[in-house]
């Protein structure tokens, strides 16, 4: 597949993935497309979409004073929420989503009957995309992340924003489509977008591939670094409601049964 990419795992780290491990790269990029339609859909109803771990899509309503007319500007917007360990050196811009937006959370039974996935492959391949680009984060990579027909969350110069597509802001801009272009980041079309499909066309060096158009290889490295962003990880997006979805292997004075004994005052010297 264009722009395909081999991340490199190791058997350690493979527990954290038991789903990605057994999905084809084709697989994975028709999941994150049936929730990039979910995600669209539910904003042309006004209504946002939180995906765990990763931030909230919304859209919202802006009143601009021209100096003839008031313009009502509709246009999307996305906050980010990530685990601000994977974020260091790195800039977002602060997005405020009014409290009268619905907030939708993503609807894994649709999402499962769209691409006739089971539910709960469906939500462990996109927990564990989400927790494999945050790796790729906090090691200083920076891969762009697709949203079909959405906007591409990528990073240029340390900034790490949502740019979205023009055909996505004229879709949901009833009138006024002109201003919301302007008000909203795009994504330029020669940085590889072809009528608002993505490529790999045109990228950076930086941004080699894009997710989630990836495949994972099991290798020997192994990372303790990488295990404490899963543990936070695993935190944030209550992955505590699903026990035994991600099983983080255990150090060895932290095996079953046993408990570490604090060291006691050391004894007089005489």
């Amino acid at each position: 597949m264009e722009g395909c990419c081999t991340i490199s795992i190791s058997k350690k780290q493979s527990c954290l993935f038991p789903t990605l491990l057994r999905l084809s790269t084709k697989e994975v990029v028709a999941i994150w497309d049936v929730v990039s339609a979910y995600v669209l859909r539910q904003m042309k109803l006004d209504k946002g979409v939180l995906v765990p771990g990763l931030g909230t899509f919304a859209v919202v309503h802006e009143q601009i004073n021209g100096t003839e007319e008031v313009y009502v500007v509709r246009r999307p917007v996305f906050q980010l929420d990530m685990d601000m360990s994977c974020l260091r050196e790195l800039v977002f811009p602060t997005v405020m989503i009014p409290g009268d937006i619905k907030i939708m959370p993503l609807d894994y039974c649709w999402l499962s009957q769209t691409n006739s996935l089971p539910p709960d492959m469906v939500r462990g391949c996109v927990e564990e995309t989400i927790l494999l680009y945050s790796f790729k984060l906090r090691t200083r990579q920076r891969p762009a992340f697709t949203f079909e027909n959405i906007g591409i969350l990528s990073c240029q110069d340390n900034v790490l924003c949502m740019q979205f597509h023009c055909s996505c802001i004229a879709g949901l801009a009833s009138q006024d489509i002109w201003v919301a272009l302007l008000l909203t980041r795009l994504w330029v079309p020669g940085s590889g977008v072809n009528n608002g499909v993505t490529t790999a066309q045109g990228m950076q060096a930086a941004q080699a591939h894009m997710f989630p158009r990836f495949q994972l290889a099991v290798s020997e490295a192994f990372s303790t670094q990488h295990t404490k962003v899963a543990e936070k990880h695993r935190v944030r997006t209550g992955e505590q409601e699903h026990p035994g979805k991600f099983s983080l292997p255990m150090l060895p004075n932290q095996r079953p049964g046993k408990r570490q004994q604090e060291p006691g005052p050391k004894p007089p010297s005489r």
